[in-house]
């Protein structure tokens, strides 16, 4: 009761804006350190500063509409600077089941205290405010960082995929993870 829905000490959820934020996502398209931390399964490639507000307009679009997903952008405290975003991706309704994914700017990130707050902040929306009975993420093993974090907050490894991911010249598992209500309200 009465907690913070969208920030936490070090960082603040807000609303993306495609105008404002597509010269950040832009640049990190760009960075081809970001690319394997991105698990979308379509070819990476750098998006231009307009390419960038185009997709953020109809990704943003789409979620208003449908109500299936919900976009978050992580920002320091002042909202000075976009850190990452985290969308809620697939929401079943029926089943009270959400995807969620995690982009960080700085491939450091993920295991750092933005992400960890981040993810908490997350675990409280899904669970409290849109009242869901799963959370799931995905990532490739080789995110230490997101593993270590997503286990320090209660998820659990729920399903390992072998050899799905193939990144750095070598096949990687991509690993699944989950938490229910009730765990997390433990």
């Amino acid at each position: 009761m009465n907690q913070p829905l969208f920030t936490a000490p070090n960082i603040a959820l807000t609303a993306l804006d495609a105008e404002a934020d597509a010269k950040s996502y832009a640049a990190w398209t760009q960075d081809s350190r970001f690319i394997p931390f991105v698990m979308e399964s379509k070819p990476p490639h750098p998006l231009s500063e307009a390419q960038a507000k185009k997709m953020l307009e109809e990704t943003l679009k789409e979620a208003d509409e449908k109500r299936t997903s919900f976009w978050f952008g992580i920002r320091t405290l002042d909202e000075s600077e976009l850190l990452g975003i985290v969308t809620l991706y697939w929401v079943d309704w029926g089943n009270r089941a959400v995807q969620m994914d995690l982009m960080m700017k700085d491939l450091d990130g993920f295991g750092k205290i933005s992400a960890k707050e981040t993810l908490a902040l997350m675990q409280n929306y899904v669970f409290n405010e849109i009242n869901m009975h799963s959370l799931h993420i995905s990532t490739p093993e080789y995110n230490k960082g997101l593993a270590k974090t997503l286990t320090g907050l209660g998820f659990v490894e729920e399903v390992r995929r072998r050899e799905a991911r193939y990144r750095f010249g070598k096949r990687w598992d991509v690993l699944h993870y989950g938490i229910l209500a009730s765990e997390w309200k433990k």
